[in-house]
């Protein structure tokens, strides 16, 4: 009996996390990217939660194959005018005050964003803007929900799936500072994605940037 409770559990833990399929993730944004893609995103804005997975998976993947409204160069552009003052601690009512209106500007654009949705939890909280604080808070946790569901990054069958090099980046760092004998593998996969393992005494993490290859 103890064998077979032992046995679901690993199947639950297995099966609970959904594989991405690129290639129909990419051919739904790209043949009706307002049923697949937007119309999940205005859902997005308003409350993710009422999303499913799937259409989550859909939408935080899906966006890598369409036009973005607010792209990483336009967020370059703007850095030292709205975003490293935004990403400030102790962010004064004052300064938020005064960013508030190109940043709300950018994030209601493409919400996507990690960085943007920290700085936008700032600048809430610094502005007294307490709902609008927690739909940013709620947003950036789905989008790391997402990620977390995406794979096990155990092997290539079942990558952590991210969208940015940024985002692969991150999942790395910790196997990266575990000591000089750091690694990094290019995978083969998709031909508008890049899969890399990285690897350090023993440890390994396996990570997929979804349409990283599409722009």
């Amino acid at each position: 009996m103890k064998k077979i409770i032992i046995i679901l559990i690993l199947l639950t833990f297995k099966f609970s996390f959904a594989q991405i399929n690129v290639e129909e993730i990419k051919k739904n944004a790209v043949e009706n990217p307002q049923e697949y893609f937007y119309k999940y995103l205005e859902i997005f804005k308003q409350d993710p939660s009422k999303l499913t997975q799937e259409e989550r998976n859909q939408m935080y993947y899906g966006s890598r194959f369409v036009e973005a409204e607010y792209s990483m160069a336009d967020y370059n552009k703007d850095y030292d005018e709205i975003w490293k003052i935004a990403s400030r601690k102790g962010l004064s009512n004052g300064k938020a005050q005064k960013v508030l209106p190109a940043a709300e500007a950018a994030y209601y654009k493409n919400p996507l964003n990690r960085e943007i949705l920290a700085s936008m939890v700032n600048i809430y909280h610094a502005a007294g803007e307490k709902a609008k604080e927690e739909l940013c808070i709620l947003q950036n946790n789905t989008i790391i929900k997402i990620i977390d569901e995406s794979g096990t990054g155990q092997n290539e069958n079942s990558p952590i799936c991210v969208i940015t090099l940024g985002d692969m980046m991150t999942f790395a760092k910790p196997i990266i500072m575990m000591g000089r004998d750091f690694k990094q593998k290019d995978l083969k996969t998709d031909k508008s994605s890049m899969m890399t393992e990285y690897s350090n005494r023993g440890a390994s993490l396996v990570v997929k940037c979804v349409g990283c290859l599409n722009f």
